[in-house]
């Protein structure tokens, strides 16, 4: 549902970063692509979200064991540990630890930075939903959007979102809003 929202979310954030801290230039479009694919992690708690079936049985099962870490620690399946940003930690680090093994150094770094910046992103922009997130910024509570400027998923505030977000993509990749 939200999909377009949370690629297009996590790219603009990617090359936002990539502005204000620059990458070597090769990793530009590394950064982006991975801080865009990371904005779907915190759906792998859902069932039918797109990140829990885009590598069965893996993703299957990592959505289940997910759905049950998340149920224990935040006392909900979805919507709770898996868009905190302890979560979005986790997936940098292991985006990280992960890369290091193939490509270590600077590479390594920068992907766990875009997977945790991306993860957190796509949770950020589930509080931005009619349904909100709880969890967004836990551990910390009582940190909410104004339900008022909450929007319907797939409704006019998405649409809104969607072209403030392309104007931003397209602005930072010519150099428009350079930091």
């Amino acid at each position: 549902m939200m999909g377009r929202t949370h690629a297009l979310s996590g790219a603009v954030l990617g090359l936002a970063v990539c502005s204000a801290v620059p990458p070597p230039p090769v990793l530009v479009p590394v950064v982006v692509v991975v801080c865009a694919l990371a904005a779907f992690a915190p759906d792998l708690d859902h069932p039918s979200s797109v990140a829990a079936r885009s590598l069965p049985p893996v993703t299957w099962l990592l959505c289940r064991a997910i759905r049950w870490l998340s149920r224990v620690t935040t006392g909900v399946s979805h919507r709770g540990l898996s868009h905190s940003p302890v979560f979005a930690a986790a997936v940098g680090l292991l985006a990280w630890w992960g890369t290091g093994f193939l490509l270590p150094g600077e590479t390594a770094v920068w992907t766990g930075v875009a997977a945790g910046a991306g993860c957190w992103v796509g949770a950020i922009g589930d509080e931005l939903t009619s349904h909100g997130n709880r969890f967004a910024f836990w551990p910390l509570e009582g940190i909410r959007w104004p339900r008022a400027l909450r929007f319907r998923t797939g409704g006019t505030g998405e649409h809104v979102v969607v072209g403030l977000l392309a104007v931003t993509g397209v602005a930072l990749l010519t150099g428009t809003w350079a930091f």
